[in-house]
């Protein structure tokens, strides 16, 4: 029990398991070791974080991770961190309206971020030095309607968690569109994978040969599995 609301796990290579928690007592980020737990890092510059969502590790032990809590159209608040091995921590991104999923991907040269509310993928190149670049946006998330919904044009809801498969292709949890979005590597929209709840809150890859697509639903409160052709990415930490 963390005592806060978890969001996002992450492994270490060293077999700790990393925590973006959204509690108002924590709002940053846990490392747990035979089940205690300690704060990484819930402060930049000396202001408390908002709260932070999810997490993923690059080649180089570096952790990403989004900070979104009580950001929003109207207060555009979130921001997008990078903690280093030795306990640096960059703010990568600002400005932002729910910074939620982070992804690297297969070669370890970009960083992904869903941003829930504009209903949108964003991509930051990684240099050969580890330098950023600027923020690119790079694919938007398809309409998806359903019975009862307002005909507005505004999005019913946005992107959440993600993973890439070894070709490099980007799932997508639509939270409020019922689905995982496959986009290409070239972000256009290559499939996707239909879920029996609305609310689609991530995607994990395991099982023989990673090509079991593991999906968490809040909606549903359930997980759900299916199989896939190309096996998922093997995560940096190894797992």
């Amino acid at each position: 029990n963390t005592g806060g609301i978890p969001a996002g796990l992450a492994f270490h290579a060293d077999g700790s398991l990393f925590v973006a928690d959204e509690g108002d007592n924590i709002h940053g980020i846990l490392r747990i070791v035979d089940g205690q737990g300690e704060i990484v890092v819930n402060a930049y510059q000396g202001q408390p974080l908002n709260g932070a969502n999810d997490l993923v590790f690059d080649g180089k032990g570096v952790l990403y991770f989004s900070d979104p809590w009580r950001s929003s159209a109207a207060n555009p608040v979130g921001g997008f961190y990078r903690l280093f091995p030795d306990g640096a921590l960059e703010q990568i991104d600002s400005g932002l309206q729910f910074p939620n999923g982070v992804a690297i991907s297969p070669g370890g040269d970009a960083v992904y971020l869903a941003e829930t509310i504009p209903n949108r993928i964003l991509r930051y190149a990684i240099g050969p030095n580890g330098a950023l670049g600027p923020r690119q946006h790079w694919a938007d998330m398809p309409a998806v309607r359903f019975p009862g919904d307002a005909d507005d044009g505004l999005p019913t809801g946005g992107p959440d968690g993600m993973a890439f498969d070894e070709a490099g292709n980007l799932y997508v949890a639509y939270y409020g569109g019922g689905r995982v979005v496959i986009f290409a590597p070239d972000g256009s929209q290559a499939g996707e994978i239909l879920v029996p709840g609305a609310n689609v809150t991530n995607i994990a890859f395991g099982g023989p040969g990673r090509r079991t697509a593991v999906i968490t639903d809040v909606a549903t409160a359930s997980l759900y599995t299916t199989q896939v052709e190309t096996p998922g990415l093997r995560l940096f930490s190894g797992v």
